[in-house]
């Protein structure tokens, strides 16, 4: 396999389940992860990713793994939008209904890799092989309905700019409403990941942002709610080693705004 730059920044996340799936007590309890790993010829452990990191991400993507199952519960028929899927199996824990349109896009290259290496999905279920920073792919879909749109691990890569005018795309082509499910990241955060290992180690090219109330960037779009990473019942499950960062994390502002993990609704 031949990944590159933010392309290959999939194996991080990848890795990170696989390895929470192989803890006690597992947060997101991944198999396929696990599976995916063990099948792909790769060297992980430049990564050198920490308890911590595992932990987090694991976190991050039981959060949304929520969000998306209370979106659907509400409207069955809400087509979602998992922009830069990767090879994350999210529409396997999440399990929709064979009848939820469910689209996962990103790169041609990941996309054919997915094909390759995940199961097939029954139902309405369907991979797009495109950059999402296309102008016409929207154009191309069903929208005369809500839309649930994952973000996560997108914006980090994008200019807030880019960033910005995909969101405004997304939020002006359906009028029946819907939400955006992502992590934001504060200036100082994209400039302690550009020194992370795991970055170093795909040479990707991180962002550059300014400010991370996506709420201003159209007035449809509004903040609904963000977890308080100590305070999820995931984390008291954790050993005592690994719970103190995340109590630690949300005991100042300024280190929860470092990277957050938000809902809108537009």
């Amino acid at each position: 396999m031949r990944l590159e730059g933010s392309q290959e920044t999939l194996l991080i996340t990848l890795y990170a389940k696989a390895m929470d799936n192989r803890a006690t007590p597992s947060i997101l309890r991944d198999g396929l992860a696990d599976d995916l790993i063990r099948r792909v010829d790769y060297d992980f452990a430049r990564f050198r990713l920490r308890p911590v990191d595992i932990r987090g991400i694991a976190l991050r993507a039981r959060v949304i793994d929520g969000w998306t199952r209370a979106a659907l519960q509400s409207r069955a028929d809400t087509l979602v939008l998992h922009l830069a899927c990767g090879l994350d199996s999210r529409v396997f824990r999440v399990e929709p209904g064979v009848e939820v349109d469910w689209i996962d896009l990103d790169f041609p290259e990941v996309i054919r890799l997915r094909q390759e290496l995940l199961p097939q999905r029954a139902g309405r279920y369907r991979t797009l092989p495109i950059n999402v920073m296309e102008p016409d792919w929207i154009a191309r879909l069903d929208r005369d309905r809500p839309v649930l749109v994952i973000a996560e691990g997108l914006f980090p890569y994008l200019d807030e700019d880019r960033a910005r005018e995909l969101v405004r795309r997304l939020v002006e082509a359906f009028p029946h409403g819907g939400q955006l499910l992502c992590d934001v990241y504060s200036p100082l955060a994209l400039r302690l990941l550009r020194k992370a290992p795991m970055i170093r180690a795909t040479r990707a090219r991180i962002g550059d942002w300014e400010q991370t109330d996506l709420g201003r960037w159209h007035p449809r779009l509004q903040f609904v709610d963000e977890p308080r990473v100590s305070e999820l019942p995931e984390i008291a499950a954790l050993p005592p080693a690994q719970r103190w960062p995340f109590a630690l994390y949300d005991r100042w502002v300024w280190l929860r705004r470092l990277g957050r993990v938000v809902r809108y609704r537009f």
